[in-house]
Formats: C-alpha cells, structure tokens, sequence
C-alpha cells in the first residue's frame, strides 16, 4: 500500500522554523508579540494555502490573549519587516465577514505560483546606536569625593560587612526539632 507523501506518519502537526530565518536581523528585531503571530500564522500554513492563510485581527488577538490594537501592530510589524505580505484586505459587512488573507514570504505563492521573496532577508534595519567607549565612563571631577572608610555610625557602605558577634548564638538543634519516621529526634 503506497502512503501519500502529503501526511506524515505520525499525523501531528508541527512548525519548522529554518536557522536562516531564525538567524535574520529582522527575526532578532522582532518583539515577542510578533514572533507568536508569526507562528499563529505559520500554524495556519499547511503547504498548499501559502497565498490564501487567513488570520484576522480579531482572531489573531484571541490566540494570542491580547487587544486587537497589540494584534494589529503585530501584523504591521511582520509585514514591514519582511515576514507576511498580505494579498487580500479583509471584508466586514452584512453578507461577507473574510479576515485578511496572507503569504509567508518564505514560501512560494500558491495563488500566484510566484517564487519565495524571502524579503525579511533584505530588510536593513536601523542599527541601534552605541557611544563611544571613551564616553562609558563619566569624567572623574563630576565624580563626589569618597571619604575614607571610618567607623562612625553612619558611614556608606563601601565594603563587606562582617557581623561582630559577642555572644554565641545557640547551636540550630537547640532551635528546632525534627521528625523523621515518626520519631522527634532531640539533640
């Protein structure tokens, strides 16, 4: 009996996530919101409706326990870094209520048998900006001047503080008892 090479032995379903997209800038740039709405709408992909993946705002946002704004942003950031391209707006009116139909761009088109864009690979963000290294440190007359370590009651603590214990404290099995099988064992 010749099985179908479109299941898979085991029938369940997961989602493959490839190290290069993994490994992109705009994968690293994504917030976590939009990394679990790009796997909300990797779940929906199932090999055959790349072009025709509907997820809605509403939906979306009931998937991922947040507002419907947090859930719109997260497909506007998928989209403007490269990840979704959506090829139907939604619809919402008496007669036809469709949810915006997407593409991953990681995969071919099955509406337009258009090759994977893959544009998340060419998506140049802003880097963010670093000081220079002789700026980390603040000019050292700004700094206020360190008394010398005293003891007077109230000095800052610029050191470890060791306890100057006079009288013993009791020894832990004078403080407590224990029981273990049933038994009290007192020392």
């Amino acid at each position: 009996m010749a099985r179908s090479k479109l299941k898979r032995k085991g029938g369940s379903k997961f989602i493959k996530i490839d190290s290069y997209v993994k490994r992109s800038a705009a994968w690293k740039a994504l917030t976590p919101t939009e990394r679990a709405a790009y796997l909300e709408v990797k779940w929906r992909y199932d090999g055959f409706n790349n072009g025709r993946i509907g997820v809605g705002c509403r939906e979306l946002a009931d998937e991922l326990n947040k507002g419907r704004d947090t859930a719109s942003r997260a497909l506007k950031g998928l989209e403007e870094k490269g990840f979704i391209v959506e090829m139907k707006a939604s619809a919402f009116n008496v007669k036809n209520r469709a949810a915006t139909e997407w593409r991953l761009t990681e995969y071919p088109c099955n509406v337009t048998n258009q090759l994977a864009s893959k544009d998340f690979m060419r998506v140049h963000l802003k880097e963010k900006p670093q000081s220079d290294p002789s700026d980390t440190q603040s000019d050292p007359s700004d700094a206020a001047p360190r008394k010398p370590i005293g003891k007077t009651p109230h000095s800052r603590m610029d050191r470890t503080v060791t306890p100057e214990i006079k009288k013993p404290q009791s020894h832990p099995s004078d403080t407590y008892r224990s029981t273990m099988g049933g038994r009290t064992n007192v020392a």
